[in-house]
């Protein structure tokens, strides 16, 4: 589901920027990221304890965050990492509908938890939904190059 956010409650400041790497580096302060356009995605996301969890999350979809970083059409994958070193590496079509959500079910994800953003995608394992992002960077693979190989998911995600 796309619906663009209604912004009639008031917004809740983010503290934290993310940086986002594509032709050049951009570091988007939380209130630049709350300024940008928002969407909602409805999306189950499957933990990795077998629950499961249907939310509309509200943020600001991936490939906005490239208007002032540029992004390369050789982009193959975006990696996505959280503050404490998480890192996963999703493959570019898989992460068309992402956001970087700050808002669950239109309360402010920070409200309820200890981080205030959320790599959300609707074909994106649980597991691989980064929280508290700090950084999302483009990358064009080689063919040969495993996107495994970039990811660090032995953090606590």
């Amino acid at each position: 589901m796309h619906a663009h956010h209604d912004r009639s409650r008031p917004a809740t400041p983010l503290s934290e920027s993310i940086l986002v790497r594509g032709d050049s580096r951009v570091s988007l302060s939380g209130a630049e990221l709350r300024g940008l356009p928002a969407e909602d995605r409805t999306v189950t996301v499957a933990c990795a304890s077998g629950t499961r969890h249907t939310a509309t999350w509200t943020g600001v979809p991936v490939f906005d965050l490239f208007a002032d970083a540029g992004l390369d059409d050789e982009t193959t994958h975006l990696v996505v990492e959280s503050a404490d070193g998480y890192r996963v590496c999703i493959d570019v079509y898989a992460a068309f509908d992402a956001v970087v959500a700050y808002a669950r079910d239109g309360t402010p994800i920070g409200e309820e938890h200890d981080y205030e953003t959320r790599f959300i995608a609707p074909d994106v394992d649980g597991s691989r939904t980064v929280k508290g992002v700090r950084a999302v960077e483009a990358r064009a693979l080689d063919p040969t190059t495993d996107p495994e190989s970039l990811e660090d998911i032995f953090k606590k995600p």
